[in-house]
């Protein structure tokens, strides 16, 4: 079959990320579509063709996209939305619903763990055929094969029956090794050129150790999801792949949680300092996580930049959220990174529940003793699937 996978445009200008670690509009960064590129792998693998459109990456706007979707004229369209820009993103399965008739195939992953969402998002958007209820590249060589056939057969997906939502048997991803995946399709990109982020420069990439979260932060829309773990030489091979074939020269390590099973990234991180790869990254986990050897093996290994999730200054509040940390392990972790000279950036939220004026000058004062290179600052946000909704 003809597949088109599809990364939408930027949106009001701004690059979007449409991941299962997080989905929205982005600043400072342009990442590539990696669920995408490693369902375009998936699907390359079964034997049909498949074109990938980085409309996001490559900023190229509708008029232009719709042109390229009529040269490959595809069988099925596949795509992903951010939350906070579905209204914008879904448009490329409208338009190949009503010029090729093709069928549309679409994943979010916080409508996904709603059902009455999900519904209404079928309902507004009647041009979608099937959503996709877990990461793409697990389900898609089983939601190709039945397109033809009873869509209820097919595991793991919404769909809508008139007026009616339909949602099939789900699937234990638990279960599945993602060391069987192939490498992500990154051959399908005209090149790296355009992805960066705020510390390091192209050729640029995306690289994951591991995919889930097991914690129960209560603010988290991506949370709620085992930890499965790549062996290290895998990701080796990855990575060297992606040096010899695109020159990388820098990367992200797009894990929630870098370092879950110690012994497994400790055995990565003395691979990629014995092959002398020179690659320089960054990377983010959980404050409780970092070890001084961890860190003094990353360093070695080109690593330059870790981002850690303050969250707030109160402890009252981190209890509140189910965070899991303490105030302690965070300065425990600043002061490790400071003594390894791996530049620390620190993520807070503004507005979880129970937080006053006085509760944010606690935050500002912490920010101020553990002293990151950089704070980001978010607006706590109850998004549907969370505790705080």
């Amino acid at each position: 079959m003809k597949i088109l996978i599809i990364n939408p445009p930027r949106v009001d200008g701004y690059p979007v990320v449409r991941e299962e670690r997080y989905e929205h509009k982005d600043m400072g960064s342009v990442y590539p579509p990696l669920n995408l590129l490693y369902t375009a792998a998936v699907l390359e693998k079964d034997g049909h063709d498949v074109s990938l459109i980085d409309a996001n990456g490559f900023d190229i706007p509708f008029d232009e996209l719709a042109g390229k979707m009529d040269e490959f004229r595809p069988g099925a369209v596949i795509t992903r939305c951010g939350f906070d820009t579905q209204e914008q993103d879904v448009k490329v399965l409208e338009y190949a619903k009503r010029k090729f008739n093709a069928r549309t195939i679409i994943r979010n992953k916080i409508i996904s763990d709603v059902e009455g969402l999900k519904k209404s998002f079928l309902l507004k958007y009647r041009f979608i055929d099937i959503f996709i209820n877990y990461e793409t590249d697990l389900l898609i060589s089983n939601v190709i094969k039945g397109l033809d056939r009873d869509w209820a057969a097919v595991r793991g997906i919404s769909f809508l029956k008139g007026e009616e939502m339909v949602t099939t048997e789900g699937i234990s991803i638990d279960a599945m090794n993602i060391d069987n995946q192939p490498f992500p399709a990154y051959h399908l990109l005209p090149n790296l050129k355009p992805y960066h982020t705020g510390v390091l420069d192209p050729p640029f990439a995306l690289v994951i150790t591991s995919r889930g979260c097991p914690f129960q932060c209560s603010f988290c829309a991506y949370a709620k999801m085992g930890c499965r773990i790549r062996k290290a030489e895998n990701v080796l091979e990855e990575l060297k792949y992606l040096r010899k074939k695109f020159g990388l020269k820098s990367f992200l390590f797009f894990d929630d949680l870098l370092g879950f099973n110690k012994k497994e990234f400790i055995r990565l991180m003395e691979l990629m300092i014995r092959e002398k790869l020179k690659l320089k990254w960054v990377s983010c986990t959980r404050a409780n996580l970092i070890t001084d050897e961890m860190l003094g093996l990353m360093k070695k290994a080109g690593c330059r930049e870790m981002a850690i999730g303050i969250e707030s200054g109160s402890e009252k509040i981190l209890k509140s959220i189910r965070k899991g940390i303490t105030l302690d392990d965070i300065r425990q972790a600043a002061k490790l990174l400071h003594k390894h000279r791996i530049l620390f950036y620190g993520m807070a939220i503004i507005g979880l529940p129970g937080e006053t004026r006085e509760t944010i000058e606690e935050t500002i004062r912490f920010i101020r003793e553990v002293d990151p290179f950089y704070t980001q600052f978010c607006f706590a946000t109850p998004f549907p699937n969370t505790g705080i909704y």
